[in-house]
């Protein structure tokens, strides 16, 4: 059951607010110095987080964000406010949805697969309440998107004041990225790989199509998009052989269209950018932008990584990260402010292979070096197989990234890193 909002969506937020849990966690301390850990609390209505898919962020002045699901009923978004320990839940899909009168019977909201997004004094983050790459989606009801906003303490379903109540009557959104030119958020959708662009001050989603080279009708999304200083946005898609659970262009297709960054430009649509080439036609995971120096570093899960000047623009292979095992895929990687290095982890669905490492990356060089073993972290760290976050640090310096087990039994771990305390620590030992 729904009801027809005619306000503007720009207030329905502050409308329809869904009330903030006082649900949180002061977390541990890890086994090391400079490490804490934090398990993700239930919320009041029931959901246990079990995952959580590349959905870890921060804001501009050192809030770490990170949202849980269990990958069937519900999703929820916690805070970890600067200068503190404790994590708190700042609300959930279906609480939310409920208080604007946006949720149907029988309906889900399986993920918020998107890195929360800071933006305009908010955290944005949408539903993808199906990753299959076919066309089960059309089973479903379309992505809702959210917003938090701290200043009030209040977590709203957006899409309650769109024709539909959805942003789109079916799919979901993988990634996000903000446009402050023209403030508006962009999203990937799965499993058609289109791009929609939500106009903040409307209040409105417009799907704006993908790039015409894709030659199939379901294609997996990069999880990490950019805008750079003109407002073009760059994507990528669909990777023959892609990640686990990621079909890809199979044999005798042309994998052309995925060997290069696409771009949206308003007023021009879809361009392909054939000199942004990729080492291989893999979609791009996570990253980080530094908007003051018009720069990005991106990385697939494969762990190419690349770095993008908008002088040129310039479009570089930094080389691959080191793996600690075959098959493993990078899904957590993060970038410093200063852009010179990165922290990795690898995740890998074979629970008998043991810990992932903890890698730091000289992104001049391209050499990795081993520091330590997750489980050296935390023992729980140990037990969990995958690890998950990009572009997550507070204001001391410190990254934070998501872990949890391949088929979502028990909990998800928060943990938070300082790496200069980490690293002083493993010298003395």
């Amino acid at each position: 059951m729904r009801l027809l909002a005619p306000a503007c969506a720009a207030l329905a937020l502050l409308a329809a607010p869904a009330a903030a849990a006082e649900t949180s966690s002061a977390g541990e301390a890890g086994r090391i110095d400079g490490v804490r850990v934090w398990t993700l609390p239930d919320t009041p209505n029931g959901l246990h987080p079990s995952q959580s898919w590349h959905a870890t962020g921060s804001a501009p002045n050192g809030d770490l964000y990170v949202a849980g699901m269990d990958h069937r009923t519900n999703a929820a978004l916690y805070r970890l406010a600067a200068g503190t320990d404790r994590l708190r839940l700042v609300g959930d899909a279906r609480s939310a949805s409920e208080a604007a009168r946006n949720w149907e019977p029988g309906e889900t909201a399986e993920k918020f697969h998107t890195r929360p997004l800071w933006f305009g004094g908010k955290v944005y983050v949408a539903t993808m309440d199906r990753s299959g790459l076919d066309d089960g989606y059309l089973s479903r009801r379309g992505f809702h998107w959210y917003a938090y906003d701290p200043a009030a303490d209040r977590f709203g379903d957006l899409s309650a004041a769109e024709p539909g109540g959805t942003g789109l009557p079916h799919g979901g959104l993988v990634a996000l990225a903000a446009d402050p030119a023209s403030n508006a958020v962009y999203g990937a959708v799965v499993p058609t790989a289109e791009i929609v662009r939500y106009d903040v001050a409307r209040g409105t989603t417009e799907n704006l199509g993908r790039p015409a080279g894709y030659d199939r009708p379901y294609v997996y999304a990069g999880r990490f998009m950019f805008v750079d200083s003109r407002g073009r946005l760059h994507v990528s898609a669909g990777h023959p052989g892609g990640a686990a659970g990621a079909p890809g262009a199979g044999a005798g297709r042309d994998a052309s269209p995925y060997s290069h960054l696409h771009a949206y430009e308003p007023g021009r649509g879809m361009t392909a950018l054939p000199d942004l080439a990729l080492a291989q036609p893999r979609a791009l995971e996570t990253g980080r932008c530094f908007p003051e120096r018009r720069a990005c570093v991106a990385a697939d899960d494969e762990g190419h990584v690349y770095r993008f000047s908008e002088e040129g623009p310039a479009w570089t292979f930094l080389g691959p990260v080191a793996r600690d095992r075959p098959g493993a895929r990078l899904w957590m990687f993060q970038v410093t402010a200063d852009g010179r290095r990165a922290y990795a982890a690898t995740t890998s669905y074979d629970p008998g292979a043991g810990p992932a490492a903890l890698y730091e990356v000289d992104l001049a060089t391209g050499a990795s070096t081993r520091l330590c073993s997750l489980a050296d972290l935390d023992p729980r760290l140990g037990r969990r197989t995958v690890h998950t976050g990009s572009d997550a640090w507070d204001d001391r310096g410190r990254f934070a990234f998501a872990s949890f087990a391949a088929d979502g039994s028990g909990d998800v771990l928060l943990t938070r890193v300082d790496p200069v305390r980490l690293k002083a620590a493993l010298a003395a030992r």
